[in-house]
């Protein structure tokens, strides 16, 4: 201090007093914290959540390296700009869920509805097939049945609809040859009894317990009974050596065809089975044929025609001849008259005056049903009009019917005729009766 003056001393002096308020004066006027510049020190740790694919990853409560708020705001703002991505991706992922489930349903119900149009196209094939074949147009019904066995994809369906289609192709190759047959009756039964009116002898067809009747004179050491069933073999009757029998499982025409096998004495068993053709077959069911004891004429039964309810059944009478003409048939309406079987007037008077009292008599029914059927609709003014006519029609139906009890029949091997209603030409039908039932023990 010895070096100064009390000039410089008082300087300083002043100096002194005037250095705080400077120092006010040049400070900022607000005493908020400026936003901190610079490296982060360890003590400023932060947690930084960042989004991933499939975890939430969180970086280490000390950070190991300074790092600067720049950094972390950009790394804070770059995952959430990750995890709206990542977002917007579920979302979209979520969305392409839903479509590919609303696409699989549609793709189900599309499937599921052309299996539906599949199938119907099928059955509207089959049934097709099943009416033109019905119709005897075979070559029609194969084709129907070829598409609908083509489209089929069910193993068991296939298969019964190709068994469909083999029959028609076995008709449309056997109708090359038929035989003119002389159809000398056709009569209407009850499917339940119809064998009874069949030119055998009286109580020969026996009641069995547990199974159809059966035709047993008592006299055979032998019944032969169908016990196969890939045969079905039914109704089995014997001309000699020959067997006449129906099966539904051997190439035919449809349903029950008729066959014929004869004995073979040197092997001791019956011959392979031969179908009898059209028309004794048709695409209906077709059983029981048989000859009389003379040979003049063959007996047969068919449902063809009839309703499918199978509550009545045709039998038919042909008179056999040694000289029988066959022809080429093509044409299906020709096939469907050739098949009808109607009986032919001139061939059936093996009866002498029989054809007009048989007329007569079925003309008498027919009218009767058909005012019976008129009595239930007309008016109440009317009725007993109609019901004066259908008393008359009863009266004369009672001769006639006395007519032809009185008569007596002089055909070989039939025996006195009784008209049965449904009848159709002048052959003698006559209800038989059952034998006594019996009871059959298999041997196995």
């Amino acid at each position: 201090m010895k070096g100064l003056g009390i000039k410089s001393l008082f300087v300083l002096t002043l100096l002194a007093l005037a250095s705080p308020v400077f120092f006010a004066v040049a400070a900022p006027p607000s005493k908020v914290k400026p936003f901190p510049r610079g490296p982060l020190s360890p003590r400023d740790s932060l947690w930084l959540k960042m989004v991933s694919d499939s975890s939430l990853v969180i970086l280490p409560e000390v950070i190991d390296t300074t790092v600067s708020y720049e950094e972390v705001y950009k790394a804070y703002m770059d995952s959430v700009q990750r995890a709206q991505r990542i977002a917007d991706s579920l979302m979209i992922r979520q969305d392409s869920i839903i479509r590919a489930q609303q696409l699989a349903d549609s793709l189900a119900k599309a499937r599921q509805d052309s299996l539906e149009r599949v199938a119907a196209t099928i059955d509207e094939l089959v049934q097709k097939g099943n009416d033109f074949s019905e119709l005897y147009y075979f070559a029609k019904a194969y084709e129907y049945f070829s598409q609908a066995e083509e489209l089929c994809s069910d193993p068991e369906f296939k298969a019964a609809i190709a068994a469909n289609r083999k029959q028609c192709d076995y008709a449309r190759n056997h109708i090359q040859k038929i035989p003119d047959l002389k159809v000398v009756a056709r009569a209407l039964f009850s499917a339940d009894d119809f064998f009874l009116y069949y030119p055998l002898p009286d109580k020969s067809w026996r009641p069995v317990v547990g199974a159809p009747a059966v035709y047993y004179t008592g006299t055979e050491s032998v019944i032969h009974l169908n016990r196969d069933r890939s045969l079905d073999m039914i109704y089995p009757m014997y001309d000699g050596d020959r067997m006449y029998f129906a099966s539904k499982n051997l190439p035919g025409f449809g349903g029950y065809d008729l066959y014929y096998s004869d004995w073979d004495e040197d092997l001791g068993e019956w011959g392979e089975p031969k179908n009898m053709g059209f028309p004794y077959n048709s695409p209906y069911d077709d059983f029981l044929f048989m000859k009389t004891d003379d040979g003049q004429f063959s007996v047969f039964a068919s449902n063809r025609g009839l309703s499918q309810d199978g509550e009545d059944v045709h039998v038919y009478v042909i008179k056999n001849s040694g000289n029988t003409t066959y022809r080429a048939v093509g044409k299906p309406k020709e096939l469907a008259q050739i098949a009808e079987l109607a009986p032919n007037v001139e061939d059936s008077s093996h009866e002498p005056g029989g054809d007009a009292l048989q007329n007569q008599y079925q003309q008498a029914v027919e009218k009767e049903q058909a005012l019976r059927a008129r009595l239930d609709s007309v008016s109440p003014e009317e009725r007993p009009t109609v019901q004066e006519e259908l008393n008359a029609v009863l009266a004369e139906k009672a001769r006639l019917e006395e007519q032809i009890l009185n008569r007596e029949t002089s055909s070989p091997g039939m025996g006195a005729g009784v008209p049965v209603t449904g009848v159709e030409g002048s052959f003698p039908f006559t209800k038989k009766s059952y034998g006594p039932t019996i009871k059959i023990i298999f041997d196995d």
